[in-house]
């Protein structure tokens, strides 16, 4: 059974610790908070990235379309949203269930991030448990390359893909830039008003 839990003490630190300066993916948003962007997350998964974004004051509509994952996910939502160190940051967080391919193309968005699942490297000693189970549970996202079109298509600003440090670029589509962390990295693609 797949469970996601925001309550526990290491996640209560990173998230009273955050910041715009320290977090790499404000960084990759690039967007002060005050301008109140629109930041679609198409593939939620375990909503973390999503929930340090809530946390540091951004509203963010997160879609997933597994619905074992969402389900999991509602309820740790759910549970954290009855913590006082917690209930603001949920309130700024919008869940649904559904297929981002086909969300995307009735709406647009600010920034859009994305999150595909990686390939597991069988040496990685970094893959935690609860990705060891997301992965098992969904398998690799063969249409992430598409879903990276379709969003570089509706997102006004950016958008921001997280990959491995060391992989090529999603799609082999060259980001306009790139924040490198220890062993993710944010590609960003800047969309160039038509």
């Amino acid at each position: 059974m797949l469970n996601v839990d925001f309550l526990t003490k290491s996640w209560r630190y990173r998230i009273k610790n955050a910041s715009l300066h320290k977090e790499f993916i404000a960084k990759a948003i690039g967007i002060s908070k005050t301008l109140n962007p629109h930041i679609i997350d198409a593939t939620a998964g375990l909503g973390r990235d999503s929930f340090i974004l809530a946390s540091l004051g951004y509203q963010v509509t997160l879609i997933e379309r597994s619905l074992i994952v969402f389900e999991a996910l509602k309820n740790a939502l759910q549970i954290a949203a009855e913590d006082q160190q917690f209930r603001e940051t949920v309130s700024r967080m919008h869940l649904i269930h559904g297929d981002a391919l086909d969300y995307l193309q009735t709406t647009t968005a600010d920034i859009i991030y994305l999150d595909p699942m990686f390939p597991t490297k069988i040496k990685s000693a970094a893959v935690k448990k609860e990705i060891l189970q997301l992965q098992h549970l969904l398998g690799e996202d063969k249409d992430a390359v598409a879903l990276l079109k379709l969003s570089l298509s509706c997102a006004t600003i950016r958008v921001v893909v997280k990959r491995p440090r060391l992989s090529d670029p999603l799609g082999q589509l060259s980001p306009s830039f790139s924040y490198e962390g220890k062993s993710n990295r944010f590609d960003i693609y800047l969309i160039h008003p038509k």
